[in-house]
Formats: C-alpha cells, sequence, structure tokens
C-alpha cells in the first residue's frame, strides 16, 4: 500500500516560449504554403531540464519548428507538436479545444497500450498548437497545450522521489553521467528524456526503454 502522507503523482506543466523566429517562419508558411489549408501540421520545439530550481519548465519554439528533420540543440529534448492554424479570429475563438486535447491524450495512451511508446519515447512528449496570424495587422494568437494522463486514484505511491545526490554517492553520479553520454552518442541524439537505469555498489548501468524487459531479468541491482 502506498503511503497516505505522500503527495499525488503529478506532472509539471510546460510553460511555451515560442521564439520571434517561430512566427516569422509561420508568417512565410502562411504567405507561401499554408494559405487558406488549415489541416494540421507537425511541428517540433524541445525542453531542457537542467534549469535552476524555481524556474519554469519551457517548451521552446523557434524557427526550426516547422523542420522535422532538424536538429535539436545540444542536452535538449525533442517534443513532437500538432499544429492548428485557423484562417480568421473567429475560427481560432470558437476551435472546439477539449476536442484537440482528447484526441491528443487519446494518441498518448494509443502509444502507450501498443508498446510503440517503448520503441520511440518521444511519442509520450506531444503539444498542441492552435493559432491565428493575422498578417495585415502583424497580431499572432495562439493557444498551447501539453496533454497528460491522469492517473486513477487507486495507484498507490509507494515512495515519494529523492534527488540523486541523497540516494547516489559522487562516484556513482559521475558513473551515471558518463553512462548517460554514452547512450545518447550512440543513438545519434542529443538527450534521452526517458531510459532505464539500475545499480549496484560498483556499476551503473543504463538502456533504452525498449529493453525493459532483458534489462531487469536476473539482476540484483537497484
Amino acid at each position: 500500500m502506498g503511503d497516505p502522507g505522500l503527495a499525488k503523482l503529478q506532472f509539471a506543466p510546460f510553460n511555451s516560449a515560442l521564439d520571434v523566429g517561430f512566427w516569422h517562419e509561420l508568417t512565410q508558411k502562411k504567405l507561401n504554403e499554408y494559405r487558406l489549408d488549415e489541416a494540421p501540421k507537425d511541428i517540433k520545439g524541445y525542453y531542457y531540464n537542467g534549469d535552476s530550481a524555481g524556474l519554469p519548465t519551457r517548451l521552446t519554439l523557434e524557427f526550426s519548428a516547422f523542420d522535422m528533420s532538424a536538429s535539436t540543440p545540444a542536452h535538449c529534448c525533442p517534443a513532437m507538436g500538432t499544429l492548428h492554424n485557423t484562417n480568421t479570429l473567429e475560427a481560432f475563438k470558437t476551435a472546439d479545444k477539449k476536442l484537440l486535447l482528447e484526441q491528443s491524450a487519446n494518441e498518448i495512451w494509443e502509444a502507450i497500450k501498443s508498446g510503440a511508446a517503448l520503441e520511440n519515447p518521444m511519442l509520450l512528449n506531444k503539444f498542441l498548437l492552435l493559432t491565428f496570424a493575422d498578417l495585415k495587422k502583424y497580431h499572432f494568437y495562439y493557444w498551447f497545450c501539453c496533454p497528460a494522463l491522469c492517473l486513477p486514484e487507486s495507484i498507490p505511491l509507494i515512495r515519494g522521489p529523492v534527488s540523486l545526490d541523497q540516494r547516489l554517492s559522487p562516484k556513482q553520479i559521475q558513473a551515471l553521467e558518463h553512462a548517460y553520454d554514452d547512450l545518447c552518442r550512440a543513438e545519434g541524439v542529443t538527450a534521452l528524456p526517458y531510459f532505464l537505469f539500475k545499480y549496484d555498489d560498483d556499476t551503473v548501468l543504463v538502456s533504452l526503454l525498449k529493453h525493459y524487459s532483458d534489462f531487469f531479468q536476473g539482476q540484483r541491482t537497484k
């Protein structure tokens, strides 16, 4: 049973950080490519989890958000999103945000149930961006959202979270950093938002989520 005194497991909400370069690129896309097309478009952002304590959790979109093959900045994790760009302010205001949110959340849930999220954990990092660009007045309106799954009340939190320096020695933390960096290099990415981790007094090992069954099988590490 979980400790009734422990807080519920919650997700820290992202704050949107839309760079001026993003709006410039959206303007160009609207004029030269999208025109009156309101079909959803794939876009990409990124976030960084190394900011100082107390700063908001930011999900950044810049000019490269429309290039799905663009590289992610060093030590940042990619996040895949969907852009819904409307042609009128009225369409922006009356868009069914609840429906858009439910559709995106269902995509995450289906990725979890099918196992696709184990193969590609970036499917867990989804966001929505609803926009209207008034190109005559250069006014931009947007609504940003990151769907999060709500866990049932019956799921207990066995123990509260602790920081690494409360659980690992300085030597183990250094070994974890090296193992993580090696895994990122092997996968050809700048950062991995989700990974497996186990350790004992002498070793620290990390691996990808899709190796969960083999990684922990027959191990006595923690």
